[in-house]
């Protein structure tokens, strides 16, 4: 992995985001137009100072600039993590948006222990490209914690404060190809808290329109929901 080039294409993306030409965030960070250039195609190596500037010129925080390196999870003896989660390090997330009547594509990185049983999470969420899948609209960075019935991961919106995502994955402990689970945080389209049914999965799904349809609120859905009177994901 180029680590130079990973985040020169993030410096590009954010730039086109805000609508900067390479000549406008060039001048904005007192650099040459070449040199912004060669930051985005990972020709050369920015000083940390020159990160920071880039940061604040984009309107991200460094870490959304930053590669983060994932560590190899398929060496973890069996029983270390919930089944589900053994030997990966990342999961592909899925959930119906009605806003758009589409699919909206995330991709959560699970990058090691920063202590006992707590692990480094990053998700990317609205994704466009599997491929380039750090290059989406938002990233949020935070833990993930696995209990006996249930694994939780919190999450903090690097652009947007009051934004903390919680996914609850019932059941890690049985194992599947891919896992129900409720996610909730606040909506920018338009500003309201939601709880929303996501799928998670070990591969890319191939989005099919009975996928598609899998990912709206069934009608056992809301009946449970009536009977409940909460929205739950078993």
């Amino acid at each position: 992995m180029d680590v130079n080039k990973e985040i020169g294409a993030k410096i590009r993306f954010y730039r086109k985001k805000k609508g900067l030409t390479v000549d406008q965030l060039a001048q904005i960070v007192h650099k040459s137009k070449s040199t912004i250039s060669k930051y985005e195609s990972g020709a050369i190596v920015m000083d940390i100072l020159s990160l920071y500037d880039l940061a604040e010129a984009l309107d991200v925080k460094v870490t959304q600039l930053l590669y983060l390196p994932l560590k190899d999870a398929s060496s973890a003896p069996a029983g270390f993590v919930p089944a589900f989660f053994n030997g990966l390090n990342h999961v592909y997330m899925y959930y119906f948006d009605g806003r758009i009547n589409d699919i909206n594509r995330c991709v959560i990185d699970i990058a090691g222990q920063t202590q006992p049983g707590v692990y480094q999470i990053q998700m990317y969420m609205n994704v466009q490209d599997f491929e380039h899948y750090t290059l989406c609209e938002n990233i949020y960075e935070g833990t993930m914690v696995h209990y006996d019935a249930l694994t939780m991961m919190v999450l903090q919106n690097l652009g947007m404060e009051m934004d903390r995502y919680q996914i609850g994955v019932p059941s890690p402990y049985m194992n599947a190809p891919v896992k129900w689970a409720l996610a909730f945080g606040i909506s920018s389209r338009p500003l309201m808290p939601t709880s929303t049914k996501v799928l998670l999965s070990k591969v890319v799904q191939p989005e099919t329109a009975e996928f598609k349809k899998s990912l709206r609120l069934s009608k056992e859905d809301i009946r449970l929901m009536k009977l409940y009177n909460m929205l739950t994901v078993m």
